[in-house]
């Protein structure tokens, strides 16, 4: 860990400020509901459509430490109620905000220690700072503005793979493991192939379909999504177009799954049809929860080296009392810390489309799995967050070991009440972020159509259908949508 060092040589200062800050601070955090609690409002109401309300409740619960989280819900709200300069306004201040945050964290670190996670500015993940492009894109062609929808698809890509770079640079080598994987997202790149090709950059949408195509290969199993028939297609289509016959011979046999998936894909370019490209975001990303755990203080111990007893603890796998061997146990220390809770099974299965003209079916594909990546994510910091808790508990308590030496048993209990009073994990994260996203492509004469969209459940039976009215289809052309089912 990087801040190692840091941790041992500010031992002193932080028990300082813990004596400090006093019972004012430590009451003043108890006192606080979680960034979940507060906003337990804003899920129901965005799934019933009250965008009024929604925005209320995220205006409630604007600045503190919670600011990027508030720009990253007022923005999706925004964008659902079709506000869509107001939105990217939004996500635009969230993406200034989010590089700001990502340069700056040893005081606010500092501070972690001797009260919780919950007094540092929440820092994105990875899977949500990838997804601000995406709705801006959407957003830039709700306002029939392409070229600002093409500097988006553009920047996609890149942002993942800084914030995972970002976010692997905070962890154990040892830990990195499969979100080490994810630097390049297939669903980005796919989505910023479709742009590039409405933007006639052939060439450009080649390569991002090319890097699709590699990472769905190789990641699909990892994200648990599937690979859409229709890139394929999309490969043969404008590699023919550039005259790339080895390289599309070189990606069969190297993404074998990827042409197996739509063998007979024809691969003309479709001038007389138009291409409707449906986005269905489904469910919410999970959210995380507080578990709490204890762990003991032996009393033949002075704890002097903090962050090895930290690492132990953890790597104990919470067989402390094995740990202890024998030795007096002096004290139980009770900590919170983070568990992600996605255990609950997705509601919608599936989905299927109709333009009500014969051929103009299609089953939507399960394209980006973000609740898969939530966790992939939660995995690699886990170790950290728990290290991080334990030594909190840690400090806390031998802080309060330290005032009963020198100011008695009563300043002991009192310091140690207020450590106990303020520890709360961090259970924060963009919470209108949807669980998954589904694809639907249809091939479509010129014309005007009203859209059947049928909802499916997870032993594929309907239980939602709505109707998108008046989309228009030009030969040659590109027709995106996009809806959000609860």
């Amino acid at each position: 860990m990087n801040d190692l060092a840091r941790s041992r040589t500010g031992a002193a200062l932080r028990l300082a400020a813990l004596f400090l800050a006093g019972g004012a601070l430590s009451l003043g955090a108890a006192g606080c509901a979680t960034y979940s609690a507060r906003i337990a409002d804003l899920r129901p109401q965005l799934a019933g459509g009250d965008f009024a309300g929604a925005l209320a409740t995220v205006e409630d619960n604007t600045g503190g430490k919670d600011r990027l989280l508030y720009h990253l819900e007022r923005g999706t709200v925004l964008h659902y109620a079709d506000r869509y300069a107001e939105s990217n306004e939004a996500f635009a201040l969230s993406e200034q905000l989010a590089d700001d945050l990502y340069t700056k964290s040893v005081s606010e670190g500092a501070l972690s220690l001797i009260t919780n996670d919950g007094s540092i500015s929440y820092r994105a993940r990875p899977f949500e700072m990838a997804m601000v492009p995406y709705f801006k894109a959407l957003n830039y062609i709700g306002l029939g503005e392409p070229a600002e929808a093409l500097v988006e698809a553009r920047r996609a890509g890149e942002v993942q793979a800084r914030y995972v770079e970002a976010t692997l640079a905070a962890v154990r080598e040892e830990d990195r493991g499969d979100l080490a994987r994810l630097r390049a997202d297939p669903f980005l790149l796919y989505w910023s192939g479709l742009l590039y090709e409405w933007g006639r950059e052939t060439n450009n949408a080649f390569i991002a379909y090319r890097n699709a195509a590699v990472a769905y290969q190789e990641l699909s199993g990892l994200l648990e999504v599937e690979i859409p028939a229709a890139l394929a297609g999309d490969l043969i289509r404008t590699g023919t177009r550039l005259g790339f016959g080895s390289e599309l011979a070189e990606l069969r046999g190297s993404c074998p799954d990827v042409f197996a998936a739509a063998p007979d894909t024809a691969v003309g370019d479709r001038g007389s049809t138009g291409e409707v490209v449906l986005m269905i975001e489904s469910g919410y990303v999970p959210q995380k929860e507080q578990v709490r755990f204890d762990f003991p203080v032996f009393v033949s111990e002075d704890y002097r080296d903090h962050d090895s007893w930290a690492w132990e603890y953890y790597g104990s796998r919470g067989n402390f009392q094995g740990m202890a061997g024998g030795r007096k146990i002096e004290y139980w220390i009770s900590v919170a810390a983070p568990e992600l809770k996605d255990d609950r099974p997705e509601v919608v299965g599936g989905c299927r489309v109709s333009a009500g003209i014969a051929g103009s079916h299609a089953a939507g594909v399960k394209v980006a799995n973000l609740a898969r990546e939530a966790r992939i994510t939660f995995d690699a910091e886990k170790p950290s967050i728990f290290f991080k808790t334990i030594l909190r508990g840690l400090t806390k308590y031998l802080a309060s070991r330290q005032a009963k030496k020198s100011g008695g048993a009563v300043a002991g209990v009192l310091t140690n009440l207020f450590g106990a009073a303020i520890e709360k994990a961090d259970t924060r994260s963009w919470l209108t972020l949807p669980e998954s996203i589904r694809m639907v492509r249809l091939s479509l004469p010129p014309g005007t159509y009203d859209l059947e969209v049928e909802i499916l459940d997870s032993r594929g039976h309907p239980f939602h259908t709505d109707r998108l009215p008046g989309v228009t289809v030009s030969a040659g052309g590109w027709t995106f949508l996009s809806r959000r089912v609860f």
